[in-house]
Order: C-alpha cells, then structure tokens, then sequence
C-alpha cells in the first residue's frame, strides 16, 4: 500500500486510520460534557446522552490500547520518569474508569497505605496501566473492585482485585499475551490488549506484574515499582 509515494505495511495504516479516530471521539466527549453541564434536559435526555459518553470514552479506551500496542510493536514507545504523586494518578485512572462502574452497578474503593505520595514514574502510562487494570476488574467483577497501593523499602505495589468467576486458563499468565482475550468467551467487547500493554508498562519502569486467581472467587492483578 501506498500513500504519497511512501510504502505502508497495513498495520501502519491500521494504526493511522486509529489515530483519525481520536479527534470525533474526542470531540463527542467534550460535546456530551457541555450538554450535560450546562444544557437543561429531561431525566430521560440527561440518561441517553450519558450513555453516549460512555460509550465514547470507552472507545477511547481502545483506540489508545491499540495506539500504545502499535508504538511497542515498532519499539517506538518511550517512558518520561520523573517525579509524580501517586495519589493524584489514581484519581486520574479512577475518573477514566467512572462511567463503567456507573454502567454496571459497580463500588470502586481505594486503600492507599503509601506513607510517600511522590514517587518516580512515566504519568501517562501508569495512568493507562492502572485504567487498564481497573478497567479489566470492573469488567468481570459481580460487585466491587478494590485496588490497594502499598509500599516496601524497594518498591510500590498496585493490586487491583476483583469478585467474578476467576481465570479458567492453565496459565494464568497467558492474560498478559497479546494474542488472548477473554472477552469472546465472556460475550463482552474488547481488544484483548489491556493486560499485555500492562505488562510492557510495568517492565518499561523495571517492574512487574503478576496475577493471581481462584475459580468463583476473582482475581486479582498487581504490579510492583522499584522505587
């Protein structure tokens, strides 16, 4: 394929045609805001038009997993440490994931046992890896999410557990490959990429992510970060 003269592989202008889409979805976002905010509606009105929020946001979602996912495959994706407060990137994470919990009923809680809020790390990225996380547990849970964040003399860890029916897989880890998902199986929609861009995240700060699961009991996803 060709476009002015240069010579694109499909997933380049997969990964283009991507990039396109964020500035409608973008742009229905801040739409759907002001309405909202600002625009006198009827009960039923104010209720479709948060769903179309939603839903954009959640395709949001995607379209930055499948942007990350092409930046890792052409080894083109760089991380910024500095200093940044934890608390402030939960936040951050939480808010992106609000509409889902609104759509599923779900309580989203917090334990934050971390007695230095500033810490070194790439903003954006753990922003996305935590909303990734997140994203996945209130996506399979029943009720609630939890993520707890505690902290050693080396590392932070970030524990995101849920309450649904657990990981039937022989190896768990096999979550974290970009060639799986569950959500065919489980009848919901997704990319299967959240968790494999996860995994390059924590390893791009030296880190790691594990996973641990009981069947009917949940799972629970966590990565650490050296400090």
């Amino acid at each position: 394929m060709q476009i002015k003269g240069r010579d694109l592989s499909l997933e380049t202008y997969f990964a283009m045609a991507v990039h396109d889409l964020k500035t409608p979805i973008n742009a229905q976002i801040l739409a759907t805001e002001y309405l909202l905010k600002n625009a006198k509606l009827s009960e039923d009105l104010s209720g479709l038009i948060n769903d179309i929020q939603g839903s954009a946001k959640y395709l949001k979602l995607l379209v930055d997993n499948l942007l990350t996912k092409y930046q890792i495959d052409i080894q083109a994706q760089n991380i910024c440490i500095k200093p940044n407060l934890v608390s402030e990137v939960v936040e951050d994470a939480f808010s992106c994931v609000k509409f889902l919990t609104e759509e599923k009923g779900v309580s989203l809680i917090v334990i934050n046992k971390i007695k230095t809020d500033v810490q070194m790390f790439d903003y954006i990225e753990i922003k996305r890896l935590i909303t990734n996380l997140l994203a996945n547990a209130i996506d399979f849970t029943k009720n609630k999410v939890i993520l707890k964040i505690s902290e050693t003399e080396k590392y932070i860890r970030f524990s995101a557990a849920d309450y649904g029916t657990g990981i039937n897989l022989e190896n768990k880890n096999d979550i974290f490959s970009r060639d799986l998902t569950l959500s065919k199986s489980q009848k919901r929609l997704g990319t299967g990429l959240g968790l494999f861009i996860s995994k390059q995240i924590a390893e791009a700060h030296r880190g790691k992510i594990c996973v641990k699961s009981k069947i009917d009991k949940g799972t629970v996803i966590s990565f650490i970060l050296p400090k």
